[in-house]
């Protein structure tokens, strides 16, 4: 745990200047973005409404002049909320009891939970107790190494995004890799999180369409290394499932529960693959397969 703490304060060490830089250049070109939008809507707005070309002008005007304030609007308000609900006392003992209250509850619970567990065992009939016992340890350890699994398919999505979207000259091209990585641990949220504002920014700096089509790409062949190598392979190896076993407990789980099916269809099937496998261990073991 101190090894993992360690590294990953180093990599935000590293990062974070990165991300300022990146973060300093976005607003140093917010202008130019919204030329951009302008450029677009212009066009749009007066052929939708009928409206001469003066009229379009002033309502694009205006309302770009409020997007730009809307961070500082957003800012302030937030702002504002958040004092008003730490104004009150009642609010500010709420909180400090809660800041005192967790950490503390958690504590007792991490401190006392071999004991829970103990008592939770004790429960269970004493001829049935080993059995069970190997069965959640089986269970327990495949749903953690399917939640590994997914955290380490994300870090890899998020570095191919980053590294696709800079040789691409996307701005902001580390926070939208990272944040479209960190999605996709809900399926098809990343690619739809990264791919349009990565494609409005990169037309936007170099107004080729060439540069979108590169942008496209890059998150096609993530998309495809995701569904073909990365989480078969990674997540697969994690839970101990081939990775044909995991493309049809997603599309299983697409079809029959949707968007749901989708995040449950592998663990539900790791779990499923566990007691298929102790299933068969009792069934080996037992008269019926071993009489003679």
């Amino acid at each position: 745990m101190s090894v993992f703490f360690l590294v990953s304060v180093a990599i935000v060490a590293l990062l974070l200047p990165l991300l300022q830089v990146q973060a300093e250049n976005f607003i140093q070109n917010l202008p130019r973005y919204i030329a951009v939008v302008h450029g677009w809507v212009e066009p749009l707005l007066e052929r939708l409404a009928g409206i001469d070309q003066a009229k379009a002008q002033i309502i694009l005007k205006d309302a770009l002049a409020k997007f730009g304030t809307l961070p500082l609007k957003v800012l302030s308000a937030g702002s504002d909320v958040l004092w008003g609900s730490l104004s009150g006392l009642f609010n500010i003992i709420l909180m400090i009891a809660n800041l005192v209250i967790i950490p503390v509850a958690m504590f007792y619970l991490l401190r006392d939970f071999d004991e829970i567990n103990d008592k939770a065992l004790a429960l269970i009939p004493e001829r049935f107790r080993d059995s069970i016992l190997a069965l959640v340890k089986d269970i327990d350890a495949t749903l953690a190494g399917f939640v590994r699994g997914q955290l380490m398919a994300a870090l890899l999505m998020g570095i191919l995004y980053c590294i696709g979207l800079f040789v691409c000259g996307t701005p902001m091209s580390l926070f939208i890799g990272l944040a479209a990585g960190l999605a996709s641990l809900v399926p098809y949220l990343g690619l739809v999180l990264g791919f349009v504002p990565a494609a409005f920014m990169t037309f936007a700096q170099s107004h080729e369409w060439m540069s979108v089509l590169g942008v496209a790409g890059v998150f096609a062949v993530v998309q495809a290394l995701e569904g073909m190598v990365i989480t078969p392979r990674v997540v697969g190896d994690s839970i101990g499932l081939h990775p044909i076993v995991i493309m049809v407990a997603v599309l299983l789980g697409a079809e029959f529960f949707g968007f749901v099916g989708v995040l449950l269809g592998v663990p539900i099937a790791a779990v499923i693959n566990v007691l298929c496998k102790r299933g068969l261990d009792v069934y080996k073991e037992s008269s019926f397969f071993n009489a003679s």
